[in-house]
């Protein structure tokens, strides 16, 4: 019994550190509220049942936001070929404040990103909004340190060019 009691202990430490910006990973690859939240539910559930080989084998963060990437990969490839009303025309009714925020802001984010190639994208999507340094983000998406930051060093040279970002010190 002490044993599942510490289990628990640890999954809560483990849910209260990393649960928001695990949910904001999955949100703005998905950009669905509910959708996000019911992935990192799901890590998180897998977590606890493989815990003890996960703690004892790898990071915990770079472990969980891997999982949080395969399971928006997967969801995206499962449902790529729906085709969805715009939400935004239901925002006023089915949506909180909070949801409807996070929705602009996803939009918003999205658009800006949308100027260039998915992989300098996601780049700027780990280290802006994840707040994750370069040698996290090589372990997430299983890419050379050196490579991350020549992707990140175009992208943004992308947007300076554009005139989409000015004066940004980075």
């Amino acid at each position: 019994m002490r044993i599942i009691f510490d289990k628990i202990k640890e999954l809560e430490q483990v849910i209260e550190k990393h649960q928001n910006q695990l949910f904001s990973f999955a949100f703005y690859r998905v950009g669905s509220y509910e959708v996000a939240q019911d992935i990192v539910q799901e890590v998180f559930i897998r977590f606890y049942e493989d815990m003890r080989r996960v703690s004892a084998a790898q990071n915990v963060k770079t472990y969980l936001f891997k999982s949080i990437a395969n399971a928006c990969t997967d969801y995206k490839r499962k449902f790529a070929k729906i085709q969805y009303v715009d939400i935004e025309c239901f925002a006023d009714t089915l949506m909180d404040e909070e949801q409807k925020s996070c929705l602009a802001e996803y939009v918003r984010i999205e658009d800006f990103l949308g100027e260039l190639p998915e992989e300098q994208a996601e780049i700027l999507r780990l280290k802006f909004i994840d707040d994750l340094n370069f040698v996290e983000i090589s372990q997430i998406i299983n890419e050379n340190v050196n490579t991350i930051k020549s992707r990140y060093k175009y992208a943004i040279a992308k947007l300076k060019k554009s005139n989409l970002i000015v004066n940004l010190n980075v």
